[in-house]
This record gives structure tokens, sequence and C-alpha cells, in this order.
């Protein structure tokens, strides 16, 4: 159950609290809302508005459809790796690089920022309440790695952000805040996952199994240093979460997926979603399966939409033989895209087999595995010019996948294309791959062979890319709304 982390009554109550009370006429206070400054009395009612922070990644990651927060769209739809049906132009216009300001799903923004005022909100508040200290410093630890987790999606998305580490009293104040550099955001971001993972405890159990644990924040401060390019920061800090033993490999691929199975010692992190009508399932399966599906066996009950197909580019990169191909995929669902491609294969990661109602499944969003550790470590180890000793760590992932290791001795940039193919096929559909191609800097060059391949057209003929489709455009709402605010170049 995960009833403690995302569904207590109180998690509704401090989300009903961050809109306030007061009036221009008269000063009461609303009696069907609880006032911010009457809220934080006690340990459990800080809790609650930590599990609010929780319920701001269940937005965020959530594909809630067209006009909703849609992460997947910004990390799985422009790759390789995955398409958007046809049903949705805003959302096929991430496939085809075509996304305006105007663009509904670029909300995503907005809901970013909701979810990192909560965490202000805590980090805020939380000081002054009495309660057990060291329970009031893992809840602000648990909050600062949340917001970090925010920005560093943030930021990778749209580059230069407004940087808000306080809580905002007046509406006037968010009109104040204009786009700090990159440099600026990541050193927040490292600052907060640093006091993270000193404050969190090593590992949770029962009801609270999903909350930030100190192995999940030096795995992602090991992912932001690698992203930086800091590559002797980045191998000590992932060598800390693998010399650690809290995490390991699953012997069989297969087992890491399930719902009957959340939480296992792979996962560091995973966005949590239950069934069950309490409006904390999650929309994954119903989003990603082919259109058409719902006259099949995958999908029983509801609606099947197609938003995120898995490409014959993915499916064919995988050898016959790699245990992972039909672990990930699925084939021969009913849909046809006559604009890109046929969306045959489907992402069984995010099937729910018990087959709930539409959008009220299971399935966790997995954030960060330890295979993800072991690969990134590979990567700073051969960026280090260690290529021979990063060699056994991408094969613990080659031989679950019934692979050969790698080819000994290796160059340095035949070992980087080798870590990318693995990347690609041991985190697939896991919103990593469009990520990687930006880190690595590969993302024009892999990306644009990609549509040329195929003859993926968009509307102006088949698609390329260029260094302003490297990051997506700012809201034009928000723009409006803040002056302060500048747009990214190209849009």
């Amino acid at each position: 159950m995960k009833t403690n982390l995302i569904g207590s009554l109180l998690l509704y109550l401090s989300l009903s609290m961050l809109s306030g009370c007061s009036t221009t006429f008269i000063d009461v206070k609303n009696p069907t809302a609880i006032n911010t400054d009457d809220y934080f009395t006690d340990a459990i009612s800080v809790k609650g508005a930590v599990n609010a922070a929780y319920s701001g990644l269940q937005a965020n990651y959530s594909p809630g459809g067209s006009g909703s927060a849609s992460l997947f769209l910004f990390t799985m739809t422009p790759s390789d790796d995955n398409g958007s049906g046809p049903d949705s132009q805003t959302t096929q216009d991430f496939d085809l690089f075509s996304v305006g300001p105007s663009n509904v799903n670029l909300v995503t923004w907005s809901s970013f920022y909701r979810t990192i005022a909560k965490c202000n909100l805590v980090i805020s508040r939380t000081p002054a309440v009495q309660m057990d200290e060291a329970l009031k410093a893992r809840y602000i630890a648990e909050v600062k790695f949340i917001r970090a987790l925010t920005y560093f999606n943030l930021v990778r998305i749209w580059g230069d952000v407004p940087l808000v580490t306080k809580e905002i009293t007046e509406a006037s104040e968010a009109y104040t805040y204009n786009r700090v550099s990159v440099d600026k955001v990541y050193e927040q971001i490292i600052q907060d996952l640093k006091d993270a993972e000193t404050a969190l405890p090593a590992t949770f159990t029962g009801t609270e199994l999903g909350r930030a644990t100190s192995g999940s924040a030096k795995a992602i401060l090991g992912k932001v240093y690698l992203t930086r390019k800091d590559y002797a920061l980045a191998a000590n800090k992932l060598n800390e979460v693998i010399t650690a033993n809290t995490f390991s490999l699953l012997p069989n691929y297969t087992d890491i997926f399930p719902t009957t199975n959340e939480m296992n010692k792979e996962i560091i992190f995973a966005v949590r979603y239950t069934r069950g009508g309490v409006g904390e399932g999650s929309a994954f399966m119903f989003t990603f399966v082919p259109t058409g599906s719902a006259s099949d066996s995958l999908v029983k009950s509801g609606r099947a939409f197609g938003m995120n197909y898995v490409t014959p580019d993915l499916f064919n990169a995988f050898t016959p033989s790699d245990k992972r191909k039909f672990a990930s995929i699925g084939l021969n669902y009913l849909s046809t895209d006559v604009n890109r491609k046929t969306p045959s294969y489907y992402i069984k990661k995010y099937v729910d087999i018990l087959q709930p109602v539409e959008g009220d499944a299971e399935n966790d969003f997995i954030v960060i595995r330890y295979a993800d550790v072991l690969l990134m470590y590979a990567e700073a180890l051969n960026e280090l010019g260690k290529t021979s000793d990063a060699e056994p760590f991408i094969n613990q992932t080659l031989t679950r996948a019934g692979l050969p290791a790698i080819t000994p001795g290796l160059s340095q940039t035949s070992f980087r294309l080798a870590l990318e193919k693995e990347r690609r096929l041991e985190l697939c559909l896991e919103g990593h791959r469009w990520f990687d191609l930006l880190r690595t800097g590969r993302a024009i060059e892999v990306m644009n062979v990609h549509f040329t391949k195929y003859s993926i057209t968009g509307p102006k003929g088949v698609v390329t890319i260029g260094p302003n489709n490297l990051l997506f455009p700012l809201p034009l709402y928000d723009i409006q709304a803040n002056p302060a605010l500048t747009q990214n170049p190209g849009y």
C-alpha cells in the first residue's frame, strides 16, 4: 500500500491551504480552507505538506492528456525511440519538433513551479514547528530532493529558468522573477541534493516506500555531475551508490516493471501511483498503447490513445537474443499513422495486467534505477580515460540481457558509442534517451539521421533539427503574464 505517501487526507488539505484566504474587503477566514499560518502546527501537518510535494511529482510525470502536465512529451516523444499518433496535433508537435509557444502541453512548466512552491513552503515553514529535530531535518531534505529533481527537469527542457527558492506570499512578487543562467540553477540543484543526501535515511520500508533516500539523492547528484561534465565528481558520487550495496540488479529484467514487484532492489527512486478509485492512479498504459487496442486483449476497459508508441528504429536496434526486447516492447496492435510510422509496437513497461479502469492503473514511473547508475559510472570512467575500468560495469547489464561482454580494449570513442547503444536498450522507454542525446551532444546528428532514414515529414517537409530545437519554447501565457521573461531563440 502507498497510503502514507500519496493517499492521506492531509495531502489534500495541504493542497488547499496554498491559496491563502485574505480578501480586499473584509479580513475573515474562509471556513472551507486552511490558512497557511494555521496549518503548520505539528509533525503530522508537516508530513501532509511534504506529501503534497510528492503529489506534485505525480502531476508532473503523469500523462494527463492534452493540456495537462505531461513530462513524457519532453523526455520521450522527441527521441528516435518514441512517436506520437495523429489524434492530437498538440502532442504530435513534440514528435516533429514543431512545438510553438501556444502549445497547450507547455502547461507542464506551470506544474513544475507549483511543485517547487510546495517545496518552498515546507522549507520556509517547517523550522518553526515544534517537533522531533531529526524528523524535521528529514522532511526538509525530502522536499529539497523533490525541488532539485524538478529544477533538473526544468533546466534540461528550457535552459535558463526563473530560480525561486523561497515562499512567495504576494502575487506581485512572482512577476519579479526573470530567467537566471543554467549555471546558477545547477548550483542550487547541487546544493539541494548535497543537503538531502546527508539528512535522508538509506532505506524506507512498508507504507513509506517511495520516499526519497540518501541513495536517491546521490544517484541524481551523480547524474547532475555527469550532465555538467564534472566526470570525477560524477564517478565519485556514483561509486558511493554502488559501494553502499543498498541497490542491485535483479537477476531477471522482466521482474523490474510488474506492478506486483514495485520498489524492488533495483529501483532507486520512482514516482508512485496506486489504482483503486482514490484519484492516485496512473494513465501511462492508456495514454501509450496504440489507438485501436481497446478491441484487443491489451486494454479491456477504457480507451487507448496512441500518444507515445515505440518506433521500428528502437525495435530493430535490439538483437533477437536480447532478453530485454520483448520485455520492453509488444507487437501488432491496431492503428495506422500515415504521417509517420505504423505504431504496431507498444510499451510493455507500463501495462497493468489487472486491467484497471481508464486512467487508474497501478504503474509507478521509475525515475532512476541501479542499471542507470552502473552505466553512468561506466560513462564517467570512460570520459576520465579509464575505459578498461569501465568495462565491468557495462558488462553487468549486457550479461543480464543474455548478450556477450563488450569487446575488451575499445578506444574511448568506440566505448562511447557502445555505451550510447546500451543505455538506449537497457533504459528504453523510461524517459532517458532524449536527455542522453542532449548530454552527449549527439541529439542533432542522431535525430537528423533518423528523420532522413524514415522520411519523417512535418509542416515543412522532411524534419531536420538544429541548435534551437534542443530547448523548448516557454509558454506564451507565462511570457505575457510576466514581462520579465524572455523567449528561447527560434520561437
